[in-house]
C-alpha cells in the first residue's frame, strides 16, 4: 500500500514538473542524421511528445537529457528553439506500431487523430489535402500492445467504409527495415 502511495505521489510530482516548462514547444534533434521530434523542455530535460522513428532508439514520451538551445528553426509561422538529445533520462517503454492506410477525405486525418486521443494514445500520419488520399500511406501509432493497435484501427475503419487500413505491425528497427 505504501509503495502504491509513493508511486502515486511521484507521478503527480512529475506531472506538475511538466506543467511549467521553459519551452512549451521545441524541436529535439535525436541523432547525427537530424531525426527530430517535438517536445517540452525544462531544466535540461525534454519530454518527447511526437513519435520518434524506431531506428533512433527513442520512444514516445521518453524523457531525455538535452543540450541547448543549439539553434532555431521554423515551425509553420513561428520560430522555435532546437535542442540536441544527449541520453535517455527516463524510458517510457511505450510501444510504437506501424500501419498503412487510405484516408480518402482530408478530414479523415483529423478524425484519426481524435480517435487515438479517445484512447489516450498517439498517431502520426502524413496529412494530405487531396493529392494522394487514395494511395496507401504509412503511419505510426502507440498502443498497449499489437492487439490493442489492431483494435483501435479496426474500430476506426468501421466509421466509414471508404477508409482502409492494413499491415499493422509492432515497429522496431528490424521490422522497419524488413517492411518498407
Amino acid at each position: 500500500m505504501i509503495g502504491k502511495l509513493k508511486s502515486w505521489f511521484k507521478e503527480k510530482k512529475e506531472l506538475r514538473f511538466w506543467n511549467n516548462p521553459d519551452y512549451w514547444f521545441a524541436a529535439i534533434i535525436l541523432n547525427e542524421s537530424g531525426e527530430q521530434v517535438y517536445g517540452k523542455v525544462r531544466n535540461g530535460l525534454a519530454v518527447l511528445e511526437s513519435i520518434p522513428k524506431p531506428e533512433t532508439g527513442y520512444s514516445y514520451l521518453d524523457i531525455v537529457k538535452v543540450i541547448g538551445p543549439t539553434g532555431k528553426q521554423m515551425f509553420k509561422d513561428d520560430e522555435i528553439e532546437e535542442f540536441k538529445a544527449s541520453e535517455v533520462y527516463k524510458k517510457s517503454n511505450i510501444a510504437t506500431f506501424t500501419f498503412k492506410a487510405i484516408l480518402p477525405k482530408s478530414t479523415d486525418y483529423f478524425k484519426l487523430l481524435d480517435w487515438f486521443k479517445k484512447y489516450n494514445k498517439k498517431v502520426e500520419f502524413p496529412w494530405s489535402p487531396k493529392s494522394n488520399n487514395m494511395e496507401w500511406r504509412k503511419g505510426y501509432c502507440t498502443a498497449d500492445n499489437l492487439e490493442h493497435a489492431k483494435q483501435i484501427l479496426s474500430e476506426f475503419v468501421k466509421i466509414d467504409e471508404t477508409i482502409k487500413v492494413k499491415d499493422i505491425f509492432h515497429c522496431d528497427y528490424s521490422a522497419e527495415n524488413g517492411n518498407k
